[in-house]
């Protein structure tokens, strides 16, 4: 699961970072050192996965609740510069949930349109002391199923 989100930034240039919630997000953020990081997805690591059977007795995918910051760097502190960077990253949003969204498809034991939904997002234009401009996003996924041999 974390894998293929990490995969999915990767293939639109985002670096994917799974966040320490003992820790603000903050002081997460003021640990990128350069701008070779950016853009950047920190992802709660407090991922709620629901398990459901089918009315059949056979566990559907499992569906997972995954929170995100995405964020990158204005060129400058404008308000202009730092709502047009954070319009960027909602676009960079939409193109990572159509690459998830590939990745997720040959899992799926049901058809595929419940695979990736509950798809959103909120601009944040000015974020911390280090004043990243991005977006909250938010998606619920269906996951793999990891079918155990009985011993």
């Amino acid at each position: 699961m974390i894998g293929d989100i990490k995969l999915a930034g990767e293939e639109v240039g985002i670096t994917t970072l799974v966040t320490n919630s003992n820790e603000k997000i903050e002081t997460q953020l003021n640990r990128i050192t350069g701008f070779e990081q950016l853009p950047i997805m920190l992802v709660s690591w407090d991922l709620d996965t629901s398990l459901v059977f089918n009315s059949n007795g056979f566990l559907k995918n499992p569906s997972t609740k995954v929170v995100c910051l995405l964020m990158s760097k204005a060129e400058d502190t404008s308000k202009d510069e730092m709502e047009e960077t954070a319009n960027e990253m909602g676009v960079l949003f939409q193109q990572f949930c159509q690459k998830l969204y590939e990745r997720l498809v040959p899992y799926q034991k049901e058809g595929p349109e419940n695979i990736l939904t509950e798809i959103g997002y909120k601009l944040v234009p000015k974020h911390g002391a280090g004043k990243h401009s991005g977006i909250m996003g938010r998606f619920t996924m269906a996951t793999e199923i990891i079918n155990c041999k009985a011993e």
